[in-house]
């Protein structure tokens, strides 16, 4: 009998173990995986703190209006297909356009005033052209909305025919 409990405690012990190893690997793996997601997310919101976007000035000519915006932060920006922009008037609701390189009704297209490199690099202005859906008055609203979540948004005076 003596012999049989020292086993049974031995393979109870062999058992423990290995039961220890694979929880401690499980854990291990789990706590990896975090730090990668919780390290992905710090990146991208670093990035998007480095982007900052100023509208500096709009007109109108016509049913077009032109918009002009600087990137004043200090990391560049290339999802350019990928930016949202929205005009309203100063106190009623935000049109939304959407991007495109051939322009047309409800959408709006992009001009880089520095290097044509498709990159909005840092201290660069951009010049939207908006292919405006309606008519709106002189004090407009501009909200310009990147990917990333980084948005740019003021009330200018956007006079002219």
């Amino acid at each position: 009998m003596g012999e049989s409990t020292a086993i049974a405690h031995a393979v109870f012990i062999i058992v423990s173990v290995m039961m220890a190893s694979v929880l401690a690997f499980v854990v291990l793996s789990k706590l990896g995986y975090m730090q990668s997601v919780f390290s992905q997310a710090i990146t991208e919101k670093t990035n998007a703190l480095g982007i900052r976007i100023m509208i500096v000035n709009a007109y109108k000519s016509g049913g077009t209006i032109y918009i002009y915006a600087k990137n004043v932060g200090t990391i560049p920006y290339s999802d350019l297909s990928n930016i949202d922009l929205y005009v309203g008037d100063l106190d009623g609701a935000l049109d939304y356009y959407k991007y495109s390189s051939s322009g047309g009704t409800g959408t709006f297209t992009i001009e880089e005033m520095g290097n044509s490199d498709g990159i909005w690099s840092p201290g660069e202005t951009f010049k939207f052209t908006v292919n405006s859906i309606r008519t709106y008055g002189d004090l407009i609203r501009v909200k310009i909305v990147l990917s990333n979540g980084v948005t740019g948004d003021d009330v200018v005076a956007a006079s002219g025919g």
